[in-house]
């Protein structure tokens, strides 16, 4: 579970955002994942997500559903990759996670009213909390139409969410394959789930993920590594540049972490043909 939201930094103008948005579309990079906090509390969302489509980035976005139900209509012609919508639990657990009574409800209201405007996937990330349910979750996907992305948490500073213990990510990753092979609507690759049961290894490549802080900031060389501290503003140093220059030696044998937003990136990179055909053709290899 991400601890973004704890941050205190103020949102940015508008026209900081879409400077931002064009840094990242000069800098090489095809898409881009709209994180919070929560984006749906911005007033200028649409006039965002529409400059990045117009840049053009493949454009998606990251929300906790609550808001979703209602804003849906007005957000929808801006996203041409995924909404991801996130659900850690069935509605007592992830409400109990959440903190806020009722928000299960109407983040799956939210993914009902979406799923037939934009390519919808929950996102999920197992925990101690909630491995017990994690099969029960895919099967929920299933069920509204939808896909579904896991992680396993790390444990970041300031937050309370804990990775389940070793044997029973173990256990869980063999469940997920096995739904995999079955059709369940699994977006993750096997070789995704053999590296968080510890029987693949894999080489991390942060350098194919560009994160942005809300103040503009860069995060180098990753939200992990870094406790989601950032570091060169994109506003004095431009993002090639900023790369280029970093000193990625220190994270050549660095497995801190088995998100799947570096983890998958990072074995298509390194030639990991079954990942490829999972992302590229959509093959359960």
């Amino acid at each position: 579970m991400c601890p973004f939201w704890k941050r205190s930094s103020k949102d940015l103008s508008t026209e900081r955002e879409k400077a931002i948005l064009r840094q990242i579309y000069d800098s090489g990079a095809c898409g881009i994942a709209f994180e919070g906090g929560e984006p749906l509390l911005r007033n200028d969302l649409v006039e965002i997500l529409a400059f990045s489509r117009s840049l053009p980035l493949h454009t998606s976005l990251v929300t906790n559903g609550t808001l979703l139900e209602s804003r849906i209509d007005e957000i929808a012609p801006y996203i041409n990759g995924a909404l991801y919508v996130s659900l850690d639990g069935l509605e007592k657990t992830h409400d109990t996670i959440r903190g806020v009574s009722g928000c299960f409800r109407k983040a799956v209201r939210g993914i009902m009213a979406a799923r037939e405007k934009v390519s919808v996937t929950i996102n999920t990330t197992i925990m101690a909390e909630n491995i017990h349910e994690i099969e029960d979750l895919v099967k929920l996907a299933k069920e509204l139409d939808t896909k579904i992305s896991v992680a396993v948490a790390h444990k970041y500073c300031n937050t309370k969410a804990y990775a389940p213990a070793g044997h029973e990510i173990r256990e869980a990753a063999g469940k997920l394959v096995e739904m995999k092979k079955k059709g369940y609507p699994l977006v993750n690759s096997i070789s995704y789930f053999k590296v968080i049961a510890k029987e693949k290894k894999w080489t991390c490549k942060p350098w194919a993920v560009v994160n942005v802080g809300p103040e503009g900031n860069l995060v180098l060389p990753c939200y992990v590594r870094n406790d989601y501290a950032t570091s060169v503003s994109v506003f004095e140093t431009d993002i090639k540049t900023a790369i280029s220059g970093f000193d990625w030696k220190e994270t050549q044998n660095c497995q801190n972490c088995s998100l799947h937003c570096y983890v998958e990136p990072s074995l298509v990179l390194s030639w990991d043909f079954r990942t490829y055909l999972n992302w590229a053709f959509k093959l359960k290899v």
